[in-house]
């Protein structure tokens, strides 16, 4: 319990290390959270600062799953921790970055942190999402439909290629995509943005700012 307990802990705060923020405030001298879709993840940054910026907070976020995970395997077979502080760790890491402790607990989807996690822990199913991934964005260019469509098969592929522990796994890291999806959207409403994306299941649709009170969110998951 205290090696679960531990990686929880020390997850989350190396989740809580917000690269989209820290970035957007040390190099352009504002808050990503103020632009664009309010998310303070890679796409965001893209769309506001440019494909290098972007690159950099992808390459940040997926880094944290990934070490968060690699650390807890080495726990499992150096220390003898059991094999659910792996999953403790990917889930944690990604809570960290959608409620950054050292941010005000406004953070992004986490889709990057996730996939970072998922990697480490399964790696032939978060190759088949990359994939998809790129599949979709190539047809479409909408990088959000894209993030939309694989999160909502994650927990699917994660049960018919690696077991139902990993379905468990996978489905909790999809549910929190979709309530940090939902959160961010939301304060764009408060916001009173000229346009609202809603990003998530197979939908990513854009709405007027005098339509976005009627807005049903429907999480398909």
């Amino acid at each position: 319990m205290l090696y679960i307990i531990s990686a929880a802990l020390a997850a989350y705060l190396i989740g809580s290390v917000s690269s989209a923020v820290i970035i957007s405030k040390a190099v352009y001298g504002e808050d990503i959270r103020e632009h664009g879709s309010g998310n303070a993840g890679a796409t965001n940054m893209m769309r506001i600062h440019g494909k290098k910026a972007g690159a950099a907070v992808l390459l940040c976020d997926f880094s944290k799953g990934l070490i968060c995970v690699a650390a807890a395997k080495l726990l499992t077979v150096y220390g003898g921790a059991p094999w659910a502080t792996v999953f403790v760790a990917g889930f944690f890491a990604q809570l960290g970055h959608t409620f950054p402790v050292f941010f005000g607990f406004r953070g992004g989807k986490g889709v990057a942190t996730a996939a970072g996690a998922a990697f480490a822990i399964m790696p032939l199913t978060a190759l088949l999402l990359f994939a998809l991934f790129a599949v979709i964005v190539g047809a479409f260019r909408f990088v959000s439909l894209a993030s939309g469509v694989c999160a909502a098969l994650y927990p699917l592929l994660a049960y018919f290629l690696n077991g139902k522990e990993y379905f468990v796994f996978a489905a909790c890291c999809s549910a929190l995509m979709a309530l940090s999806t939902f959160q961010i959207s939301s304060a764009c409403l408060t916001a009173g943005k000229e346009q609202i994306s809603i990003e998530y299941g197979f939908i990513a649709v854009a709405f007027p700012k005098r339509t976005a009170a009627a807005i049903f969110y429907c999480n398909l998951l």
